[in-house]
């Protein structure tokens, strides 16, 4: 007998997490401010359970810190972003050394890489900060992906959260959009002809200059 696939439906748990996690990257939901089961679930319609759920990943991701008894958004300062900047240079590239190492990419992965890029520079020319900033995150998780390790996955999907979340907070996007954009597509021409070490440079030197542009 054959069983049909199901559809799986996001649960309320996983819905909540993903509004309580937009309101705080788009600063709807500002650092320090007080986040309690009974308020959030009022605003979201729905029982404390999925709430109390969303918040501990939310508290896994640091995006929500314990304070005393209870929980507050947390802040993001310069130097979690110089900490990051630190290990994102090291960490990174090695995304590129491992889609060589398993053989590179096929034309669909490539072409959901530019589309990503596209969209982004695209952001860039209408000046939508929050749409680019939704691509520059999207481009950097889907090439840990892509590398098909998962610890490495976790571990850009958190850092370039962190970045994220100040990009939004300080408000100075705009100055670099357009050399993001180029050095992304620098990377995929990398890719694209199969050139991992160049590849792995390129990302190594987008971080670098990601770094001096945020303190600049």
């Amino acid at each position: 007998m054959a069983l049909k696939n199901l559809k799986k439906q996001p649960s309320l748990a996983d819905q909540a997490y993903e509004a309580i996690r937009a309101a705080i990257i788009s600063n709807q939901l500002t650092p320090g401010e007080t986040l309690t089961e009974e308020a959030l679930a009022e605003m979201l319609g729905i029982s404390r359970t999925p709430i109390r759920a969303a918040l501990q990943r939310l508290l896994y991701e640091e995006i929500v810190r314990q304070q005393g008894k209870t929980l507050v958004v947390s802040d993001v300062t310069e130097q979690d972003v110089r900490d990051v900047n630190a290990v994102r240079v090291q960490l990174e590239p090695l995304s590129a050394r491992l889609i060589g190492q398993n053989g590179g990419l096929g034309a669909r992965q490539l072409e959901r890489l530019r589309q990503c890029n596209e969209k982004q520079c695209a952001a860039a020319e209408a000046g939508d900060g929050a749409a680019f900033l939704d691509q520059d995150y999207a481009f950097h998780v889907m090439l840990a992906q892509l590398s098909g390790n998962s610890f490495l996955v976790d571990l850009v999907e958190r850092s370039n959260l962190i970045v994220k979340r100040f990009h939004t907070l300080v408000g100075t996007l705009e100055r670099h959009t357009t050399q993001a954009g180029n050095e992304h597509r620098e990377i995929l021409d990398a890719l694209s002809a199969r050139d991992y070490a160049r590849a792995e440079e390129a990302i190594r030197a987008h971080l670098q200059h990601v770094d001096e542009r945020f303190f600049s």
